[in-house]
């Protein structure tokens, strides 16, 4: 990252008056940089920003990351950063937003945490399903084209599209496309059982896309959003998540799901497992296999 174009770059994306007076790289995530930048207004007050970048061509990401940064934090059940401004500038694709300063999680996180995403599940829970646009899955390009059946969605925008992939990038072998295919072709018994009702979602909730910051309180960051089956929520956070047993009960006690959820869930477990097969190679391979065998035998 060219850090010395940032004060060009706070300059057409924020405003003229802003001078960058310091700059510091941080962690961000595998695909984009990112930096935390101080700048000072013309009456000298200080302010601390949080500033990703990445090629040109990636600002459509960038929007689409915004653009569910803004749906999630207008619920306000619990912190999203508002995006602050997206663009292109110095010839790059940037994103930028406040500076959330962090702290480590104190006891009662986990259940506010719980409970907070229960209520934004309950808030926004309706019949609607997908997005009126597409966005992306980390690198990877998440389908979110409405239609009526949650089982038709989730066949052919989730697990169906991973799989095409898959195979046009020859990473599935006969036994694990069978099994995937059998899986896709089973969904109604799979998922039979669950709250017809969908909510709006992060769709990519796990321990790096939550965080804890200088009051304690949860905050979600890198979503992935759309409508959904509120169980499709918990994944990644089945796969990656490292939430203790207190998060699960506060949830359940603030707005339970129906029995089962813990079976069902693995269909999107395999769907994210899927997509790390996608964007990180074979070595997911078997994961997924295990994953789609394990689904088949409940």
């Amino acid at each position: 990252m060219l850090m010395d174009d940032l004060p060009q770059v706070f300059s057409a994306l924020l405003s003229s008056e802003l001078t960058v007076i310091d700059q510091q790289k941080v962690a961000g995530g595998c695909i984009s940089e990112s930096c935390q930048v101080l700048t000072e207004g013309l009456e000298g007050r200080q302010q601390h920003w949080f500033a990703k970048t990445n090629r040109q061509s990636f600002l459509e990401n960038f929007q689409a990351e915004a653009d569910g940064l803004g749906r999630l934090s207008a619920v306000g059940t619990i912190v999203a950063p508002r995006p602050a401004a997206v663009g292109v500038a110095a010839g790059r694709a940037w994103l930028i937003m406040k500076w959330i300063d962090q702290r480590p999680p104190g006891q009662d996180f986990f259940h506010d945490f719980g409970s907070g995403l229960a209520e934004l599940h309950r808030c926004t829970s309706g019949t609607r399903i997908g997005l009126d646009r597409d966005n992306f899955l980390g690198a990877a390009t998440q389908v979110n084209r409405t239609v009526e059946r949650w089982i038709d969605f989730v066949a052919e925008n989730r697990l169906g599209f991973q799989l095409r992939w898959a195979l046009e990038q020859q990473l599935v072998d006969g036994s694990l496309r069978r099994a995937c295919e059998e899986v896709i072709g089973k969904l109604d018994q799979l998922l039979e059982g669950r709250s017809e009702q969908t909510s709006l979602l992060h769709g990519d909730l796990w321990s790096g896309n939550y965080l804890c910051n200088d009051e304690g309180r949860p905050v979600m960051v890198d979503p992935a959003v759309y409508y959904g089956c509120r169980e499709a929520e918990f994944g990644m956070l089945m796969l990656f998540g490292s939430c203790p047993p207190s998060f699960y009960e506060a949830y359940q006690q603030a707005w339970p799901m129906t029995a089962g959820w813990q079976r069902r869930v693995n269909v999107y477990v395999l769907y994210h497992l899927l997509n790390h097969l996608n964007l990180f190679g074979g070595g997911y391979h078997d994961q997924c296999q295990q994953m789609a065998e394990q689904i088949l035998r409940s």
